[in-house]
């Protein structure tokens, strides 16, 4: 059996959701409770994506500009960034300037999972710009690779979300994560770049969505020195293996 799950970007099959808004799921199935889309909206269109009463949603804007209506707020979209709604306690709005590309990525919340978002979450709705994204290191990353983090684990419950960007050399040194399942996608601008796991191999495109258990041992790199690449990584604690301090 493959530890390597992936679908290629030409493989993502959408379907249309309303006037100028169309959504295509990823890799169904990968994790229980995980559903993983791709989202594309139109220029100059107005949507209303579905809100949901019993799940935590991530929306991981890459593309275009715009805006973002719930409540009384607007968040304006002029650069990458992330937005997770409340549920479905207040409905958003996205209106487009240009083409706007996203994932939309959600967990299904069980009994545990809201006895934990009772005792820590950070204050939804919460929208959070590439600007404001902290740094952090990575001791197996060469330097010229930044990594940022997005979404910090336990603000949403047991997802989380970063991005790695920049050209450089990875030091080889495969690393497991025991409590995380964990997915990238190719970001636009990307070089081809090799995603490792245990014995198996993929190159990973602009586009290209894939996703590894927990506990396999894997690497990035560039496909050769001096490569940018740009991808975004997403993972979500495996149920009872959560490590926050708040949760007891």
């Amino acid at each position: 059996m493959n530890v390597i799950s992936y679908v290629k970007r030409e493989d993502i099959l959408f379907h249309r959701v309303s006037e100028g808004y169309y959504r295509g799921e990823m890799l169904p199935g990968a994790m229980e409770g995980i559903i993983t889309n791709k989202c594309r909206i139109e220029a100059g269109a107005q949507v209303w994506p579905a809100c949901y009463a019993d799940r935590v949603t991530a929306l991981f804007i890459f593309k275009g500009t715009g805006r973002i209506k719930s409540g009384s707020q607007v968040y304006e979209i002029t650069e990458r960034c992330l937005f997770c709604p409340d549920f479905d306690h207040e409905e958003y709005l996205i209106e487009t300037d240009t083409e706007m590309e996203y994932l939309e990525l959600s967990q299904r919340m069980s009994e545990e999972d809201w006895k934990h978002h009772e005792m820590y979450h950070i204050v939804l709705p919460w929208f959070h710009t590439h600007s404001n994204w902290h740094l952090y290191i990575e001791g197996f990353r060469a330097s010229e690779l930044k990594s940022y983090a997005v979404l910090h684990q336990y603000y949403v419950s047991r997802m989380s979300l970063g991005e790695v960007t920049g050209p450089g050399e990875a030091r080889l040194e495969p690393h497991t994560h025991p409590e995380l399942y964990q997915w990238f996608y190719g970001l636009p601008g990307t070089d081809p770049f090799l995603f490792k796991a245990q014995d198996e191999e993929v190159e990973v495109r602009e586009g290209d969505w894939i996703c590894i258990p927990n506990e396999v041992a894997h690497i990035v790199s560039p496909m050769k020195s001096g490569d940018y690449i740009d991808y975004v990584w997403f993972e979500v604690v495996v149920p009872g293996k959560e490590m926050c301090p708040y949760f007891y």
